[in-house]
């Protein structure tokens, strides 16, 4: 099976900003009012994004076009896959520590959800998370 990415008709998206909250790796950029668009090489392909979109201007597509999986040498496409898979851990921690910052995040202004309860993260934390991005 070959791996898979998000793509935004950006001539479609109407910037409702719904999708943001809902992908779990920060790999959609854009802000209300304005068109999005998906940082390709962080997105992880999971199909999250699809359901909020009120437009359906958000497709699922291989990460590859063109290039059966069969061809492409088994290791080589297993390290892709963990490599993309190290970064999407490092940027899911970082954005749980950023909503926790924020205290009311977007994400619960997105969803209708009552103000997050989360504490401002402490100083090793803050450090740690910079030591993970490095």
């Amino acid at each position: 099976m070959q791996p898979s990415v998000a793509r935004i008709d950006e001539a479609l998206c109407v910037g409702c900003a719904r999708c943001l909250p809902a992908c779990p790796v920060d790999a959609i950029i854009g802000s209300r009012n304005f068109t999005h668009t998906i940082i390709h090489d962080e997105c992880v392909g999971c199909g999250l994004c699809l359901p909020p979109c009120p437009v359906d201007c958000i497709a699922i597509e291989p990460r590859f076009p063109g290039a059966p999986a069969d061809d492409e040498d088994e290791g080589m496409r297993r390290d892709k896959l963990r490599g993309l898979g190290k970064t999407a851990q490092r940027r899911f921690r970082a954005r749980k520590v950023r909503l926790a910052a924020m205290g009311d995040s977007a994400e619960a202004r997105v969803s209708g959800a009552p103000p997050a309860t989360a504490s401002t993260p402490t100083d090793d934390e803050i450090e740690d998370l910079i030591r993970s991005l490095s």
